[in-house]
């Protein structure tokens, strides 16, 4: 008996990404975010940023027609070195929460 395999899910989306680049100067660059379900999110962008560094990805054609909003990723960089466009692999942003100073 052959088991039955699920196609994979792939999906690319017109994107506009913001941040602050390596230089700590602000930017907002148009990308192409691809989408699978086993390697996740990657995208490329000319501006280099850090690793770890903190971005805001908004879809350029909403799904549902409405407005889209930004939504916080940390960008893990694919490849060392600087070659352009990065490539790199998005994680969602959560939420940090920090201890309280006491006064």
């Amino acid at each position: 008996m052959e088991l039955a395999t699920s196609p994979s899910l792939y999906a690319t989306y017109s994107v506009e990404v913001s941040g602050w680049d390596r230089a700590n100067a602000f930017f907002v660059e148009r990308s192409e975010l691809h989408w699978t379900e086993e390697a996740g999110k990657h995208l490329a962008l000319t501006h280099q940023i850090s690793p770890g560094a903190m971005i805001f990805v908004r879809l350029l054609q909403p799904l549902d027609g409405e407005r889209a909003f930004p939504v916080a990723y940390e960008a893990e960089p694919l490849s060392k070195g600087a070659e352009e466009p990065q490539q790199f692999r998005l994680r969602r942003a959560v939420p940090r929460s920090f201890p309280r100073e006491e006064a």
